[in-house]
C-alpha cells in the first residue's frame, strides 16, 4: 500500500511538472497585418484564463506550418480549416477565430461580371503556402506565387500577372497604401475563408479546454454587441465579424 502511495504521489508531481512546462507556449506564425496581431489578441486572452502566455514565431507560411506540424513550437496561431487534414499531428481548436472574404484583383475591366471558370485562361498569383490560393487559382494557365501580398500587387502592377487571389480586405488596404488607382477587385468575393487555432498533438488536453473558453468570450461578445455598449470594442468581440486578411 505504501509503494501504491509513493507512486501516486510521484504522479501527482510529473504532472504538475508537466503544467508547469506549459506555462508559455509557442506558436507558429507569419506576417498577416490584419489577422496575426488580432488572432494574438484573442488567443492571449483565451489563454490566460487558463494559467498560460503565448508567443509567436513569425516565418514564412510554409516554414510555420511546417514547424507546427513537427512539433518545434506548440502549434499553429491561425490557419484555414482543413490543414489537419494534411497534418495530423495537428489539432484544430473548433472555434472560428477570423472569417476573411476572398477576392480576385485585377487591372483588366473587361473581365469584371466574369466568373472564376472564365478567367482560367489568364495568368494568376497566389500568397506562398495559401491553401485556399492554391485551390482557387488551379486551372489558371499560368499560376505564380509570392510571400507576401504586396509583391502580388507590384507583380499585377507590372503586368506579370493578371489577377491577383487575396482577401479582399488586404487588397484594398493595398490599394490604398500603394496609391493604385486601376486597380481593383472583381465581385463578389470568391469565397468565404475561416480561420482557426491549431494546436500539436502533444498538447491535445487543451483543446477542449480552449474551445470551451473561446465560446464563452465568443457568448459575451454578442451579448455585448446587442447591448449596444459605446465602450471600445473588446478583441473578442472581432470573432462575430472579423474580414481580415491572410498575407
Amino acid at each position: 500500500m505504501r509503494r501504491l502511495l509513493v507512486c501516486a504521489l510521484l504522479g501527482i508531481l510529473a504532472s504538475a511538472g508537466s503544467v508547469s512546462a506549459q506555462e508559455k507556449l509557442r506558436f507558429s506564425g507569419f506576417v498577416a497585418p490584419g489577422l496575426t496581431p488580432v488572432a494574438e489578441q484573442i488567443l492571449s486572452q483565451a489563454y490566460a484564463e487558463l494559467g498560460i502566455q503565448i508567443e509567436t514565431v513569425i516565418s514564412n507560411p510554409r516554414r510555420a506550418l511546417l514547424d507546427a506540424a513537427s512539433g518545434k513550437t506548440d502549434g499553429e496561431l491561425v490557419r484555414v480549416k482543413n490543414v489537419d487534414d494534411r497534418h495530423r499531428t495537428l489539432i484544430r481548436v473548433d472555434v472560428p477565430v477570423a472569417v476573411s472574404h476572398i477576392s480576385a484583383f485585377t487591372r483588366n475591366p473587361q473581365l469584371l461580371g466574369k466568373s472564376l471558370s472564365e478567367l482560367q485562361y489568364l495568368r494568376a498569383g497566389h500568397i506562398s503556402g495559401a491553401r485556399f490560393g492554391h485551390e482557387l487559382t488551379e486551372g489558371f494557365s499560368e499560376v505564380w506565387t509570392a510571400e507576401k501580398p504586396e509583391q502580388l500587387l507590384e507583380m499585377l502592377v507590372r503586368d506579370r500577372v493578371d489577377v491577383v487571389v487575396i482577401s479582399e480586405s488586404s487588397g484594398q488596404r493595398l490599394i490604398r497604401e500603394m496609391g493604385l488607382s486601376d486597380v481593383f477587385s472583381l465581385q463578389p468575393p470568391l469565397k468565404e475563408v475561416a480561420f482557426y487555432h491549431f494546436l500539436h498533438e502533444k498538447h491535445a488536453d487543451l483543446v477542449p479546454q480552449l474551445e470551451d473558453v473561446l465560446r464563452r468570450q465568443l457568448g459575451a461578445a454578442k451579448g455585448e454587441e446587442q447591448d449596444g455598449s459605446n465602450r471600445r470594442e473588446h478583441p473578442t468581440k472581432q470573432l462575430t465579424r472579423l474580414s481580415h486578411e491572410m498575407s
